[in-house]
């Protein structure tokens, strides 16, 4: 028995809108508690992120995947281990899921201190656009190359969430202040129309570079993978994975 579609997509917004409101929700109260910011507040929100990714990895990982991310759908399909006809479905819940966790953050923290979470923008008078792009390509290809490692048969069962949501603490430790290190086409897109649905800036300018950074990255990681990973067995076609058979 599997779960239907509305089931899969439901995770799927719930568990990307957890996300952005944990993630990019500690980075608000950070701001709010008026924290000076160091590598100790970095630390912290890297480590909100990891702890909410390894939850919701064990908590909708066997209903949807957990994917919770557009780069890790977009790479999934495009490598054959899901159909293309769900990713439309699944990067929509998602989207959905990462602007409702954005305005959940309004609503425990306050408009003001919630206009602040948009961590994923860059300001390009300090940073070029090419290198914010590399930054978040770089990041989203670490991410789905250990993604595609932990869903391969062969991978140690059971540690697929603290693999996943440890490499997240690596990639924000070292990208975060590039980018806010976002490697997620929803988390970003989220926090931006979030912050601007609460009056705050939605930092338009920036979206070339985080989307094709992301899916490109998302893309890379992938093909990576499954380059060093085929083996003679394995390298004949074989079929799609099934939604709920992909833990992240």
């Amino acid at each position: 028995m599997t779960n239907s579609t509305p089931q899969k997509l439901g995770a799927e917004f719930i568990g990307t809108a957890l996300l952005v409101f944990v993630g990019a929700g500690c980075f608000a109260a950070t701001q709010k508690i008026g924290a000076p910011f160091s590598m100790a507040e970095l630390a912290g929100i890297s480590f909100a992120f990891m702890l909410i990714v390894v939850a919701m990895v064990y908590a909708i990982g066997h209903i949807s995947g957990c994917q919770i991310n557009p780069a890790v759908t977009v790479a999934l399909a495009a490598t054959g281990k899901i159909p293309w006809r769900v990713v439309p479905g699944y990067v929509l819940a998602q989207c959905a899921g990462a602007f409702a966790g954005a305005l959940a953050i309004a609503g425990v923290l306050g408009k003001e201190a919630a206009t602040k979470f948009n961590v994923g923008a860059v300001d390009y008078g300090t940073i070029s656009f090419g290198r914010a792009t590399f930054a978040e390509l770089l990041g989203t290809a670490i991410l789905v190359f250990t993604v595609f490692g932990c869903i391969d048969g062969r991978s140690v069962p059971g540690w697929a969430g603290f693999a996943i949501g440890g490499v997240v603490f690596a990639i924000i430790v070292v990208v975060g202040p590039a980018t806010g290190a976002a490697i997620n086409p929803a988390r970003y897109l989220g926090t931006v129309f979030g912050a601007g649905a609460l009056g705050g800036t939605m930092h338009l300018g920036h979206l070339p570079a985080y989307l094709i950074g992301e899916f490109l990255g998302g893309i890379v990681g992938a093909v990576a993978y499954v380059a060093i990973g085929r083996t003679r067995e394995t390298a004949v076609p074989t079929p799609s994975l099934k939604l709920e058979e992909v833990p992240a």
